[in-house]
């Protein structure tokens, strides 16, 4: 298993729509310019997961869980980065 180069990482992350991916896990509503839903690394009842997709990172006000969409797939699917970047290029049809 071989690193990938820092551009095809850099092309994933620009071509992937953080919000289209994260709502394949979690509902999430506009507020805004942003996306709100229930974080799905805690348990809660009111909304503190926020996705901004001109920055293309998500932040969870109540576990301080964020990062970019790579980052997202990590903690979600329990995965390192390579094998995140490997899933989201499946995700986009790219060949990784």
């Amino acid at each position: 298993m071989g690193l990938f180069p820092q551009r095809f990482i850099d092309d994933i992350r620009l071509q992937a729509n953080i919000v289209q991916v994260i709502q394949e896990y979690v509902p999430l509503k506009q507020a805004g310019t942003r996306y709100k839903g229930l974080c799905p690394f805690h348990s809660e009842k009111t909304p503190s997961f926020s996705v901004d997709p001109d920055r293309g990172f998500f932040y969870c006000f109540g576990c301080r869980a964020g990062g970019a969409v790579f980052k997202f797939l990590e903690l979600h699917e329990k995965m390192g980065f390579q094998d995140s970047v490997r899933l989201l290029a499946q995700k986009l049809g790219m060949p990784a």
